[in-house]
């Protein structure tokens, strides 16, 4: 692959053309054709959540969200994806605006999700030993109280294959909200009493936020949350090195204070190479809603920066997931959900492990009428080695769609000097009309201070 640029400064009315090119380097996703796991309403096709089981197999599931509701899941046989199947069936009144979510560590596979059984809501753990085949039957992990309602889980495993609980807790009348851990020592079975982990910070949580974990090693545990300190909706992270029976230190991670009066249902998300945990969320305290990142220090909890993912220069960019592979120095491949050009596409980052940025694209189906949203990543996937494994909802086409891609290493041929951390405006093709950017079609980046970029990239 080769970018050929062509740099335009509207102010001084010159063109620079590419008489002293230079070679550099990324890294970007080949991605393959779209395989349809789920269409339509009797089947089901909201949020869907994948992870990689054991002989790199893929495991998919969503949510079924027409009556009777119900968690579906198919998993990769080594060839092609198996039937559906029933995870979670309506007697279980499967409920919730975020979820389910699904973890895993080889063949122990855990799924976790909000039950109606119960007028305060339930948190129900359902677990695999053979690569998401069969499960067990409900296991209660939120408290059996009739003075708290429970609502938004999450989980992740930790490296000996013991999942961690987050979930929130309010009062029946939906107040006082807080952000709970729970951790199991016995793959499940039973687990430790709950810890308000946002009792760390100022406020209290966001209301809307669901919560996400990472683990290094068996110790470490790590949960990011965004907070609600009198509307400033900041994105903090704090720290257990007990494998989640407690936490004591915790850290506000975004530089510029969001203030905003109601909840923007946005999660920080993180991934973990080494010491680093790199950090994306949404911030939208410049105005804009747009993704920052941040490497921060597994130890100290002390990020090293604060800066854009890709600059936009104005469309929203939300519901973003992240996963990291130790292929070369180090990745993280970032998803998200972004309206651009007046139409949902997911959008992908891939980082270098110190943060610079290696290369940006779409992985939706652009042929697919219609809106395309809530991504997610696992590293891992059939058919090659150092794979990329993608989900994503079709929505307007009511279609749940699976895609893998090996990392690709390419050359760029870019003018001298760059274009530095400029703000896009927009992309259009030659006569003017907004476009998402595709290979083999030239295009025209317009930026805020006036600049425009023509490019076009060969593959």
């Amino acid at each position: 692959m080769f970018i050929f640029i062509e740099k335009f400064i509207a102010m001084k009315n010159l063109i620079f053309f590419l008489f002293f090119p230079f070679l550099t380097f990324g890294q970007q996703l080949q991605l393959n054709n779209p395989i349809i796991i789920s269409s339509g309403s009797a089947e089901g096709y909201d949020r869907p959540r994948v992870v990689i089981t054991a002989n790199e197999s893929p495991f998919v599931i969503w949510s079924k969200a027409t009556t009777p509701k119900a968690i579906r899941g198919r998993k990769w046989n080594g060839t092609a994806f198996g039937n559906a199947v029933d995870l979670v069936t309506s007697d279980l009144t499967p409920t919730g605006f975020i979820g389910p979510e699904v973890a895993a560590k080889g063949d122990t596979v855990y799924l976790i999700f909000e039950s109606l059984l119960h007028s305060n809501h339930v948190i129900y753990l359902k677990k695999s030993f053979d690569g998401g085949l069969t499960f067990s039957d409900t296991i209660r992990v939120s408290d059996n109280s009739n003075t708290h309602k429970f609502a938004m889980p999450n989980l992740t495993v930790r490296e000996d294959g013991n999942p961690v609980i987050s979930y929130m807790e309010s009062t029946t009348s939906w107040l006082d909200w807080k952000q709970m851990v729970k951790t199991s020592f016995n793959f499940g079975t039973t687990f430790s009493a709950a810890v308000d982990v946002s009792a760390l910070a100022p406020g209290e949580p966001c209301d809307c936020c669901q919560s996400t974990l990472v683990t290094k090693g068996n110790n470490d545990v790590f949960l990011l949350f965004r907070n609600d300190d009198s509307n400033v909706r900041n994105t903090y992270i704090a720290k257990s090195t007990d494998g989640g029976v407690t936490f004591a230190t915790t850290e506000d991670l975004d530089d510029v204070n969001w203030v905003l009066n109601s909840c923007p249902t946005s999660s920080p998300v993180g991934a973990v190479l080494g010491d680093s945990i790199m950090v994306v969320r949404r911030n939208g305290g410049s105005g804009i809603n747009e993704l920052y990142k941040s490497n921060v220090n597994a130890n100290d909890l002390q990020k090293s920066y604060f800066s854009k993912v890709e600059y936009t220069g104005s469309s929203l960019q939300d519901k973003v997931e992240i996963s990291a592979a130790n292929i070369a120095t180090g990745v993280f491949v970032s998803v998200w959900e972004e309206n651009r050009n007046g139409v949902k596409e997911c959008f992908y980052n891939v980082q270098a492990s110190d943060g610079e940025s290696l290369h940006n694209g779409v992985l939706s189906d652009t042929t697919t009428f219609g809106h395309k949203i809530e991504p997610d990543i696992a590293y891992g996937g059939p058919n090659a080695a150092d794979v990329f494994s993608i989900v994503y909802t079709a929505s307007t086409a009511h279609e749940v769609h699976f895609l893998y891609s090996p990392l690709m290493f390419v050359s760029a041929v870019n003018e001298l000097g760059g274009m530095g951390n400029k703000q896009l405006l927009k992309s259009v093709d030659l006569l003017g009309r907004k476009v998402i950017p595709e290979s083999n079609k030239p295009y025209i980046n317009l930026y805020k201070d006036g600049s425009m970029e023509r490019k076009i990239v060969v593959e």
